[in-house]
């Protein structure tokens, strides 16, 4: 019998995706709730590997419901300058 694969947070794999829910985030709806910047901050908490900019736009994609190429300028922006502030200060943010 096939095993079902874990729920998806659409625009992320079968990696992120277990990784996102061992920090309590189960959908998209939640990222929603929590706001796209807090719910970086938890998954990176615990998965400092993920400090990365498609990370953050995964992120942002997810919580407009959008796909991330189709991400807004300033919202791009809002997540490099996040990115930036992180890799020079993680534990500041």
């Amino acid at each position: 019998m096939p095993k079902n694969p874990p729920p998806s947070i659409p625009g992320f794999g079968p990696t992120c995706t277990p990784e996102l829910q061992l920090v309590g985030i189960h959908s998209a709806e939640q990222i929603r709730e929590l706001g796209w910047e807090e719910s970086f901050l938890r998954w990176i908490a615990r998965f400092p590997n993920r400090i990365n900019v498609n990370a953050a736009y995964g992120m942002i994609a997810a919580e407009q419901g959008i796909h991330w190429q189709r991400i807004a300028e300033g919202d791009k922006q809002r997540a490099r300058q996040l990115v930036a502030q992180l890799r020079k200060h993680p534990r500041q943010c």
